[in-house]
């Protein structure tokens, strides 16, 4: 069953694509896209990961941000924080509707995801996350709240990275109980050795599996070294989503 809507959050209407199994088992995978993103993943990643997860006995919800694809706002506008807001939104929305709740998102998305477990809302709630390049880069980033700046034809400002500094995606990280999975690229471009290292420690320091695709960027990556990650990923979804 496939259902295309707008949810309306904080006073914009918030694109969505649910597809579930019929019938549903009720365990759901939430994708949040990263910066510049939108549903459909990077090279339409999340559209072919979602088709494999519904086959496999899980829904999946795949949204395009607040400021973002086909939901409302300008990115001008664009919020870290109210990204945050989204996601959670919609894990309780669904956790209260007594499905079992993975989340998954790819670079900014991936950071928002760890960070919504930590949310009084979803604390102790989200069992497994799958974090795709986690941007965790805020911390490089000079500029003040209202400075508009430009990135492959998108205009933004400022305050969306000073929120994510404030909300600190390394500490959640650390305070995350669940199963992890986490992928980076071995040249990634926009998140350096360095930062990336930092990740992988704490997810090391968890017992918790993480894997380097060589030779490939922030995103997308090729098409055979993917189809691991996917079975990788619905392997650890079975495990914490039985």
């Amino acid at each position: 069953m496939e259902n295309i809507f707008f949810e309306k959050i904080n006073n914009k209407k918030i694109f969505c694509y649910l597809s579930e199994p019929e019938p549903s088992l009720k365990k759901i995978v939430i994708m949040s896209h990263g910066f510049r993103g939108t549903s459909a993943g990077p090279a339409r990643q999340f559209v072919d990961f979602q088709r494999i997860l519904n086959k496999e006995g899980f829904s999946v919800l795949r949204f395009d941000q607040p400021n973002s694809g086909n939901s409302d706002g300008d990115f001008l506008d664009v919020s870290y924080a109210e990204w945050v807001d989204t996601t959670v939104y919609f894990a309780k929305k669904y956790l209260d509707s007594g499905y079992k709740v993975a989340l998954m998102g790819q670079s900014m998305g991936a950071a928002v995801s760890i960070v919504a477990t930590e949310r009084p809302e979803l604390k102790n709630k989200i069992p497994c996350i799958l974090l795709w390049v986690p941007g965790v880069n805020d911390g490089d980033f000079k500029g003040e709240d209202d400075e508009v700046f430009e990135e492959a034809a998108q205009k933004y400002k400022g305050i969306f990275w000073k929120e994510a500094r404030q909300l600190d995606t390394f500490k959640c990280l650390k305070e995350y109980t669940g199963g992890i999975h986490l992928v980076y690229g071995e040249k990634d471009v926009f998140v350096s050795a360095e930062l990336r290292a930092r990740v992988i420690e704490i997810v090391k320091g968890k017992n918790q599996p993480y894997m380097i695709l060589k030779g490939q960027d922030h995103s997308p990556w090729e098409y055979d070294l993917v189809q691991e990650v996917y079975k990788q990923e619905l392997a650890k979804l079975k495990e914490y989503l039985p």
